[in-house]
């Protein structure tokens, strides 16, 4: 996630540079045939401004569509964050005091986090192993290894240390129905985040916009007066590069669990989430917490 700080130019630069030099050696070709060829084409500078305009109000639609997909799966992530806090609320009021109250405690902490790390490195696609070597024990990693869908298995984990709590008669019936609900809803936000992350952005959509951005770009040469060559230019170039940074940042956000800056700081989060449940069941070492020094999250 992009933060509040000082965001480099070349963050910017990178995603467009490619296509602004094209445009910036196609813009030359044009002005210099209308200059020295008496066949250059000259098209009106109303039609530039027609498509232009066109193309602006699908890009806010665009964009608005990204940002809804990213904003949902922050919320989602927001919703984790509450979720799991009151979880291990839950089991600090719902278990009597006893020897052994502590290490239960522990062990619903460690899958928790577990669980909020291996969720965010499953829909980024990167490797759990050393997360589950982290918060797990052997006999829990090994059942994993069998499961499909790692972060669901983990809340299996969890419902299965609930039912035993309650067979053993330290949660009574209401609590245990208390706790299924919490449960209850981390899986739904994991269902979001596993259906954002599946769900594929229309790619004739995507195409379309694109086929309109770099018609402008090849037409807005032909509208405007070769005399003022150090104007025309940079004109074009400029023009046609805010389309497409715009429509690059459109593709960026609606991807949020891909691992680039404008990703959901899945990471991070889990990271805060690990750092609160620590301290609320009194660890004797809490990490510290995330230092950013880039200006992005992740």
């Amino acid at each position: 996630m992009l933060l509040n700080n000082k965001i480099s130019i070349t963050f910017f630069v990178q995603n467009i540079l490619r296509q602004a030099l094209l445009i910036f050696l196609y813009a030359n070709v044009v002005v210099f045939l209308k200059l020295f060829s008496p066949w250059a084409l000259v098209i009106p500078i109303s039609i530039a401004a027609i498509l232009g305009t066109c193309i602006a109000l699908l890009l806010a639609f665009r964009t608005n569509q990204a940002y809804d997909r990213w904003w949902e799966a922050r919320i989602a992530w927001g919703a984790i964050v509450n979720d799991s806090r009151s979880l291990i609320r839950q089991l600090q009021m719902f278990l009597d005091e006893g020897p052994h109250k502590v290490s239960l405690l522990h062990a619903f902490v460690e899958r928790q986090c577990a669980w909020c790390f291996v969720l965010g490195d499953t829909l980024r696609g990167q490797d759990i192993t050393e997360r589950l070597r982290e918060f797990l024990p052997s006999p829990d990693r090994q059942r994993l290894a069998e499961a499909t869908n790692k972060p669901n298995a983990i809340l299996l984990a969890h419902g299965l240390a609930i039912r035993q709590l309650f067979d053993s008669q330290q949660l009574t019936d209401y609590q245990m129905v208390q706790l299924s609900t919490n449960l209850n809803s981390l899986t739904d936000s994991m269902g979001r985040c596993e259906r954002i992350k599946k769900t594929i952005f229309p790619r004739t959509y995507i195409f379309n916009m694109q086929v309109f951005i770099y018609l402008f770009a090849t037409i807005l040469p032909f509208c405007l007066d070769p005399v003022h060559y150090l104007l025309d230019v940079p004109l074009v170039t400029l023009l046609s590069s805010a389309f497409i940074l715009i429509e690059k940042s459109a593709l960026q956000l609606q991807d949020p669990f891909e691992g680039k800056p404008t990703d959901t700081p899945i990471t991070t989060i889990a990271q805060t989430i690990e750092i609160d449940l620590k301290s609320m069941t009194d660890y004797p070492i809490i990490p510290d917490k995330p230092v950013t020094k880039d200006f992005y999250s992740l």
